[in-house]
């Protein structure tokens, strides 16, 4: 399931920001503020998103940094700060967004969550009925006694390699 928000939402809620008029060009049509973005290969959505979560001063600060980029700008200088508080306050408030997005990360860790425990409860269930698991735990009160000797070049089969009798050279 894709959790990322889907184009829609993400233009009906920057619509009012990114589609209205920065300046008049001097051929007479209006700069829109996605077409001042898209002018200096910024993509609108991620820029009006970024924007959005900042605060208002240093939003400001940043769209006027962004639109003195802008090739053929149809404003003066000390226009625009004024141009870009403007445009600000188009964006969607802090809170809303903010809101969304803790709704939206806490459904996406209860969803991890769910995840780790199915996934934990799968590897408990292949351990507890695995063959290995079953062979260990009936042999596990029996030693073996072919495996305490070991047959020695000389071919004594009582022979007991040194250390592994328990006593020390």
């Amino acid at each position: 399931m894709d959790h990322r928000p889907s184009v829609s939402n993400l233009t009906s809620r920057y619509d009012d920001f990114l589609f209205a008029p920065v300046c008049d060009e001097p051929s007479g049509m209006q700069l829109s503020v996605v077409s001042a973005l898209a002018r200096i290969n910024v993509d609108p959505w991620e820029e009006a998103t970024r924007l959005a979560a900042m605060p208002k001063a240093i939003a400001e600060t940043a769209l006027v940094s962004d639109l003195n980029l802008v090739s053929g700008q149809g404003w003066e200088s000390s226009e625009a700060p004024a141009i870009a508080a403007r445009l600000v306050r188009l964006l969607p408030q802090r809170n809303d967004g903010s809101t969304a997005a803790a709704t939206q990360i806490a459904a996406v860790r209860a969803q991890r969550t769910s995840y780790w425990i199915v996934w934990m409860g799968v590897v408990i269930a292949i351990s507890i009925l695995s063959p290995h698991h079953r062979a260990m735990t009936t042999g596990a009160g029996s030693v073996p006694t072919s495996n305490a000797a070991f047959p020695t070049k000389s071919g004594s089969a009582n022979t007991v390699l040194p250390g592994l009798s328990g006593q020390s050279d």
